[in-house]
């Protein structure tokens, strides 16, 4: 898959990226359903905004709506874009906004606090979840993490908790494992 615009995923919505391609420059990933994006390449055509908005739900059952972005490669489109240090992994469309990006290269072009928060302010702590789990390359970086109020670091534990599509996707009722829909052998 190759976009040059935005994934949007709808309300309680599932939705499964895998060995694709897509180039964006704000907020391209967002929605208030579930993404899984896995072992897929992003380019970065600029930066404004962040690469993921999420937009929480509210449910009357436990839910891990939110964008995950695993095992993948962010990078500037191209060489002749000055976004050193420039790029947001992304920003909270509201409170309840979920992303984690895992295991996922990212060049230099990413911003050295990583996450950042919307304008007006809409992180919350204890609600917002804007993650990382054992990223690396030159955008990771862990002094700048560690100062970054909104940027979590997931422990094993804690990344077990969302580790796989059928821990995070749903139905519309609440009921996790609902990846019956997904063609594995592609």
């Amino acid at each position: 898959m190759i976009t040059l615009l935005m994934i949007y995923v709808g309300k309680l919505g599932n939705a499964y990226f895998k060995n694709g391609e897509v180039a964006g420059q704000t907020d391209f990933f967002y929605g208030f359903g579930t993404a899984w994006v896995e072992k897929t390449s992003i380019s970065l055509r600029s930066c404004g905004g962040g690469i993921t908005a999420w937009k929480g739900s509210n449910t009357t059952f436990a839910n891990k709506y939110g964008v995950y972005i695993v095992d993948s490669n962010v990078h500037a489109a191209n060489s002749s874009l000055n976004i050193v240090g420039k790029c947001a992994l992304g920003r909270p469309w509201n409170a309840q906004m979920r992303a984690i990006f895992a295991r996922t290269y990212l060049d230099n072009s990413i911003l050295p606090t990583g996450y950042i928060d919307w304008v007006p302010a809409r992180y919350t702590p204890n609600l917002t979840l804007q993650a990382e789990y054992k990223n690396y390359g030159p955008g990771y970086n862990v002094s700048g993490r560690a100062s970054a109020l909104s940027d979590v670091q997931l422990t094993d534990r804690q990344w077990g908790d969302y580790d796989k599509p059928g821990k995070v996707f749903q139905t519309p009722e609440g009921r996790f494992g609902n990846t019956g829909w997904i063609d594995w052998s592609v």
